[in-house]
């Protein structure tokens, strides 16, 4: 298994939101969607990952974007995450 540079989460209140932001990210810097989850309740997040510095400019711009159409739950930015984290993803 490789080693994860970095990883970002955007989550968000419904579906609409979640695509807007993910476009908005992976289009913002040079990332990777690694994938989107429904959390529950109407929650929705997506994974992307890649240099620290691209994924902090890539959730910023994806959550400018999901909260121009809904409401952001959170969000957060995890340099150099363990190992184990890329066996969660579904890949």
């Amino acid at each position: 298994m490789s080693a994860i540079k970095s990883i970002g989460v955007l989550e968000t209140d419904g579906f609409v939101p979640l695509i807007e932001g993910a476009d908005a990210a992976v289009k913002a810097a040079n990332v990777d969607l690694v994938e989107w989850r429904k959390i529950g309740r109407g929650y929705v997040s997506f994974v992307i990952e890649g240099e620290v510095a691209a994924v902090r400019s890539a959730i910023e711009a994806g959550r400018a974007a999901a909260q121009a159409v809904g409401t952001v739950i959170s969000e957060t930015v995890i340099p150099r995450p363990v190992t184990e984290l890329n066996t969660t993803w579904k890949k």
